[in-house]
């Protein structure tokens, strides 16, 4: 049996995969699958460090083929790999620095939420300017209920390096 399995009967964590994905849908990760995640090395805003232990327990991660258009268009450009994926995930500066990329493999299987990401509004800057992110539509999320303890149960950690090096993700 999945873990997860009562999603599809009890919409666990619904209302907060809504808030991040348009019309969350369920899906299945299985065993071999590699997913990805931007994480944060401290947190926003006072900048306290995170336990890099703590880095891959987050609920929001990329499928694989989201994550390589993410790299393909980080490579392209001239921003740093932490801002594309911000904007391609439509994070908001105060929920993550986006520093830290995270690899892993799934262990067991596990329903999650899935689907496009969801436009998050108005997310202030440190100089006083609002910020609202949409996401790109040809990028998909994975969002995992039941984190951290999920996490530990169905995932391998492969690998997890810091990507950037300020608060806004810029090298």
């Amino acid at each position: 049996m999945p873990l997860n399995a009562d999603l599809e009967t009890t919409k666990t964590e619904f209302a907060r995969a809504s808030a991040g994905i348009r019309s969350p849908r369920i899906a299945s990760l299985t065993p071999g699958d590699e997913i990805f995640r931007f994480a944060s090395s401290r947190r926003p805003p006072m900048g306290d460090a995170i336990q890099p232990s703590k880095w891959a327990l987050g609920a929001w991660w990329f499928p694989e083929a989201s994550y390589r258009i993410i790299i393909q268009r980080y490579q392209a450009g001239k921003l740093a790999l932490g801002t594309v994926a911000r904007a391609a995930g439509a994070v908001q500066p105060s929920w993550s620095y986006m520093d830290v990329s995270i690899k892993a493999r799934v262990t067991r299987e596990v329903l999650v939420y899935f689907g496009r990401g969801k436009t998050q509004y108005r997310d202030q800057l440190p100089n006083g300017m609002f910020v609202t992110l949409q996401g790109w539509p040809d990028i998909e999320q994975i969002y995992i209920p039941g984190t951290p303890n999920i996490i530990m149960q169905a995932l391998h950690v492969v690998r997890q390096k810091i990507v950037t090096t300020d608060n806004f993700g810029f090298s």
